[in-house]
């Protein structure tokens, strides 16, 4: 039965007011393209802060690991080889 009376699908579900949603180890293991057990490493170690949703379920926020990246990228040196190869300054 159609009409009025039924409702209409939503074509664009609602955005949680939460943020982004917590995601699994699977997901940040083939992000960080590691093995999940490195992830679960890092979450141990509290290198990479997981969230414990229920005994033994870890998530994590994509802010977190997106931060956890950026801590761990390494930064060039200012004035290092490259500058010299171009012909910078030493």
């Amino acid at each position: 039965m159609t009409g009025e009376a039924d409702t209409p699908l939503r074509e664009n579900p609602p955005v949680a007011p939460f943020g982004e949603p917590l995601v699994d180890a699977a997901t940040v293991a083939a992000y960080l393209a590691v093995d999940t057990a490195t992830v679960y490493r890092l979450a141990q170690r509290a290198e990479l802060p997981g969230i414990e949703v229920a005994p033994r379920v870890l998530r994590f926020r994509p802010l977190d690991v997106r931060d956890y990246v950026e801590r761990r990228t390494r930064k060039a040196p200012r004035g290092g080889r490259v500058k010299r190869l171009l012909g910078g300054a030493p």
